[in-house]
């Protein structure tokens, strides 16, 4: 995936603008700037959530809209109770996709913590679950570029080890796994490189 030019703007006000970012398959990137700089604007322009005001996103040279990128992204975002719709901690790893088996959702739950709670609601689990919930949803999910917007957060250390390995075994040579995150040991642990966003403000 590349992005050439990106910028994006409320109204007339611009919260970043010549972003080039370059990701490979296999590639982990970590997101990095000071609070309010556009990290989180970023990652919901890259997948689609929002329109960029100007520049442009390629993956495998083929120019995107937003549409198709919300096609070939996942994203988990920090606030994931916008993103469990399901009545069971079971079934919201089978909505992430139709190749779901029992046996990958049963894997991925058990690496996370999970497998105590597949039968319980969603909303009944804390923040910490939650987040591990949303991870593997989108590990799941078999989308090409998945972004992670602060992944640990919530987490005690044990449980950020574990978001960090099944973040690891995600990449893979068809996938491209962005990580924003102020989090810099979570980052120095996972990540390959990583990209600083300054902002308008900033500059």
């Amino acid at each position: 995936m590349r992005s050439g030019g990106l910028s994006f703007s409320y109204g007339r006000e611009k919260v970043f603008s010549g972003i080039d970012l370059n990701a490979g398959y296999g590639e982990i990137i970590g997101i990095i700037g000071r609070n309010g700089a556009g990290k989180s604007t970023l990652s919901r322009c890259l997948c689609g959530l929002i329109k960029e005001s100007g520049g442009e996103i390629l993956l495998d040279g083929v120019r995107l809209k937003d549409r198709a990128r919300r096609r070939q992204s996942f994203l988990v975002m920090q606030d994931v109770n916008h993103q469990l719709f399901s009545d069971s901690v079971a079934n919201e790893c089978h909505m992430s996709s139709e190749d779901v088996s029992d046996e990958k959702a049963d894997k991925a739950l058990s690496l996370l913590d999970l497998s105590d709670f597949k039968d319980k609601h969603p909303m009944a689990l804390s923040g910490g679950q939650k987040q591990r919930l949303a991870v593997a949803t989108a590990i799941l999910s078999g989308k090409k570029i998945l972004i992670f917007d602060e992944p640990s957060s919530g987490l005690d250390y044990r449980r950020m080890e574990s978001v960090s390995e099944m973040i690891r075994k995600t990449a893979s040579d068809d996938r491209i796994v962005i990580v924003v995150s102020h989090d810099y040991e979570l980052l120095n642990n996972i990540c390959d490189r990583c990209f600083c966003v300054t902002g308008e403000k900033d500059n």
